[in-house]
């Protein structure tokens, strides 16, 4: 049997283009010598970064049919047309033609909607459309209408869904009626691309960014959901207590940037914090292991890939109250609302003792997400050899 995972999202992605090169490493090794594994990508430039971890892949260039048939077949009477005339997009085509049996998305992706022979492993990294709607990065101009189309016309249909938590594998059960059994929670990994760095470059890197040892961190892109904001105001409020702390931002913009970057003049925090924009991997290394703490005030979970990366580089993390059930003990919790409970939290970390305390616990809890992995590993081949039984009764 051959299964072909399939990668669309590009690097600029960050946090998703980490957690899907994490998705194929894993498959690959668990497949190792039992089932045929390839991947496919449709960005050419993932092809170089999938050779950095030793991945052969092969491009696919997505036509205007694929692009449209996801959305024909969400409505109602287009897919009753399509299915009639036995419609078969030009990728489910070229899939065939590899001989593919099993479809894996290692991210969540509206292409399965096209799939018309061919069965699916898909993923889901949140429903956060339906658990915080007011956002606008999944709300306006029909983004909710497009997340929930994809949820709805894919999920009851796959063979075997990946999700982040047990946490959402029961949302996802509870909204779209999914058995159960067919979910396997999958907790995520720290970034495949995170690299140990030399002293001599790591003064390098910092002196190219202007920064020095001792700032508060927190990698993610310039979404409104991931609530920079509150940060930049738990920042004037310790600065009125007279700490003086600095904020180094990395991450793309996603049309919240110009936002944040007024609200800091405003408050006269010019000097003090710092957007560096989208960094390279060996960049964010750097800035992982020098700075003071990581923190993420995020709305959008039940999990996310910095608290991982903070525990893996030995730093302690502030993080939201909602999403305690990811880090458990492993981190103080902040409430997102509140600049005052983020302020409160920084200005603990500055503890030596508070600061080894969580260092400690947050090594601990990755070591209980290991072993949470390998169980859940465990139920995935599990669920693909059943698979494969049933996929052996048809030519």
């Amino acid at each position: 049997m051959k299964i072909i995972a399939v990668l669309e999202v590009s690097i600029s992605a960050g946090g998703g283009f980490n957690q899907s090169l994490n998705a194929i490493l894993q498959m690959k090794g668990l497949l190792d010598a039992k089932f045929e594994f390839s991947v496919v990508s449709t960005n050419e430039k993932n092809i170089n970064y999938l050779k950095k971890l030793k991945i052969d892949a092969e491009f696919f260039k997505i036509t205007l049919l694929d692009r449209l048939l996801p959305r024909l077949y969400s409505g109602r009477i287009w897919s009753i047309i399509l299915s009639k005339l036995k419609i078969i997009s030009p990728f489910e085509k070229w899939l065939i033609r590899k001989d593919c049996d099993l479809v894996y998305f290692v991210e969540q992706s509206s292409r399965a909607e096209s799939l018309q022979n061919l069965n699916f492993i898909a993923t889901v990294w949140d429903l956060c459309h339906r658990d915080q709607p007011e956002f606008p990065e999944v709300r306006e101009f029909g983004e909710f209408q497009s997340r929930e189309w994809a949820s709805q016309n894919t999920l009851t249909l796959a063979s075997i869904i990946l999700s982040d938590s047990e946490e959402l594998a029961d949302r996802i059960s509870s909204r779209y009626g999914v058995d159960r059994e067919r979910i396997v929670p999958m907790p995520y990994s720290p970034s495949p691309l995170i690299e140990e760095l030399s002293s001599k470059k790591n003064k390098e890197i910092l002196k190219l960014y202007k920064i020095d040892y001792g700032y508060f961190f927190y990698p993610a892109q310039f979404w409104a959901h991931k609530n920079h904001y509150r940060i930049i105001q738990a920042t004037k409020l310790l600065h009125q207590e007279g700490i003086k702390a600095r904020i180094v931002f990395v991450g793309g913009d996603r049309g919240n940037l110009e936002f944040l970057k007024k609200t800091t003049k405003d408050l006269g925090l010019e000097n003090y914090l710092t957007f560096l924009g989208f960094v390279p991997n060996e960049h964010l290394s750097v800035l992982y292991k020098n700075c003071q703490a990581v923190v993420m005030p995020s709305y959008f979970g039940p999990t996310n890939l910095p608290p991982l990366e903070a525990w893996f580089f030995e730093k302690p993390l502030i993080y939201s109250t909602h999403f305690s059930n990811q880090v458990g003990d492993a981190a103080i919790l902040v409430n997102p609302d509140e600049e005052f409970s983020i302020a409160n939290a920084m200005k603990s970390i500055l503890d030596k003792n508070i600061s080894e305390k969580f260092i400690k616990k947050g090594l601990s809890r990755l070591e209980k997400i290991k072993s949470l992995k390998k169980i859940a590993e465990k139920k995935l081949i599990s669920d693909i050899i059943k698979f494969e039984k049933k996929r052996q009764c048809w030519n």
